[in-house]
Parts: structure tokens; C-alpha cells; sequence
């Protein structure tokens, strides 16, 4: 892939280490050399065949609480077991967080590739509360956002869930099923919202409806081989 992610974290006034994977692929340390530190933003670019396990540091003089910065995070906030639990129950991507203020989280077309061999039907939820906008001003470079798309094989979007703006504040909770066919797919994720007193809550989740031990081998690969 030849396209470029852009993952990380707006910032406010806490000091933390977080590991963001951009498409289950691995990424160095050093590949993190292109960081972008205006309105106390810290993003990483990197390009799509390489991003995934980026660690992002964030600079400043206190130090959260109520994060663990040590956290084994491998993918998207999971450690390795958790991960590998959720292939093996189907699961293409599962996301479940719940920041508050300080945190504004953002992804940019994240990619994750998964391989259906038979027919089938992919279940996905979407679903946040209490996400807010930054007054005045635009601190994400693609604006607040929720986004969630289905690529075929063919590259045609065949689902788009899409909030932006001040959509992204109204509660929102959906569940579709989408129909498969056999083929690559990439599921594609961009989101951008800030945090405030009460926990800004963001779910995505998209699972095979009757995954195959092919199915589920396939994304262990995809998602396991490469990484560190």
C-alpha cells in the first residue's frame, strides 16, 4: 500500500507513552522520524506498508494518573493476548476506550486488511458518547471525525458510517451487518474528537459472523507475523 496514515494524539497537559498501530503491520522506532508539534499536536507519519506499533511520546511536565504508561499495548490500546483471543473469536478489529479530558485521540485512514474464503457476513458496531470538538479552532488534520468504511476487493466502498463536525457530539450507536464475498477486504477507520470531565467513549468493532479456521488463520498471520 502506497498510502500514508497519519496516527497520534492531540495534547493538552499530560505526559504519557502510547503505542497506535496504523494497519497491523510492524513500523521501527526510528521510522517515527517526521513529527509534527504545532498547537500542541504530536502526530507521526508514516507510510502505510510499514505503520503499525508506532510509539508516540508526549511532552510535558505532569504525568497522568490514571493511565499506566508501561500498559503492554500491542494494537489499538490491546495487549498481544487480547488480541490473538479476539482473531480467534472472529473479531476483524475491535476498539472499546474511554479517555477524559486532556486526551484527544486521532486516526487517519487506518487500514485493516481481512480475507474472506467463503461467503459471509461481517458484523459491525459503532458506537460513542460524550465526544466533543475543540472551541474555536481545528486541532486534527482532517477535522472531528468518525468514520468507518468497507472496501472490496475491487476497491469499492460498499458501507460508509461517516460523522463530522458537530455530528461527532451527538451519542451515536448502530450495528449493521454487511454481506461478503471472497476476496481482500480492508476495513478503514478515521477518527478525531477531544475529551472532556465525563469519559468520552468510542466503540468500533467488526467481527465475522461465522468465521473460518482459513478466516481466522489468515488474520493471525496478517496481523501477528510481522510484528516485533
Amino acid at each position: 500500500m502506497s498510502k500514508k496514515t497519519r496516527i497520534g494524539i492531540a495534547f493538552i497537559s499530560i505526559s504519557i507513552l502510547l503505542s497506535l498501530s496504523g494497519c497491523g503491520r510492524s513500523a521501527k522506532q526510528e521510522d517515527s522520524n517526521s513529527v509534527d508539534n504545532a498547537e500542541n499536536i504530536n502526530t507521526v507519519e508514516t507510510d502505510m506498508s510499514e505503520a503499525a506499533n508506532v510509539i508516540i511520546p508526549l511532552k510535558s511536565d505532569n504525568i497522568a494518573d490514571d493511565f499506566d504508561s508501561n500498559y503492554d499495548g500491542y494494537e489499538y490500546y490491546l495487549t498481544k493476548e487480547e488480541l490473538i483471543a479476539d482473531i480467534e473469536q472472529g473479531y476483524i478489529f475491535r476498539l472499546d476506550t474511554a479517555f477524559k479530558k486532556n486526551y484527544a485521540p486521532f486516526v487517519t485512514q487506518g487500514n485493516w486488511s481481512f480475507y474472506v474464503h467463503e461467503e459471509n457476513t461481517v458484523n459491525l458496531e459503532v458506537s460513542f458518547s460524550d465526544l466533543l470538538m475543540k472551541p474555536k479552532e481545528n486541532i486534527f488534520p482532517m477535522g472531528e471525525q468518525v468514520i468507518v468504511e468497507v472496501i472490496s476487493p475491487d476497491e469499492e466502498t460498499v458501507y460508509c458510517f461517516e460523522k463530522v463536525g458537530d455530528e461527532i457530539t451527538e451519542d451515536t450507536s448502530i450495528q449493521e451487518q454487511i454481506s461478503v464475498t471472497e476476496g481482500e477486504w480492508t476495513l478503514r477507520i478515521s477518527f478525531g474528537y477531544c475529551c472532556g470531565n465525563t469519559p468520552a467513549c468510542l466503540k468500533i468493532a467488526a467481527v465475522y459472523e461465522n468465521p473460518t479456521k482459513d478466516d481466522i488463520n489468515w488474520l493471525k498471520e496478517e496481523r501477528l507475523a510481522n510484528k516485533k
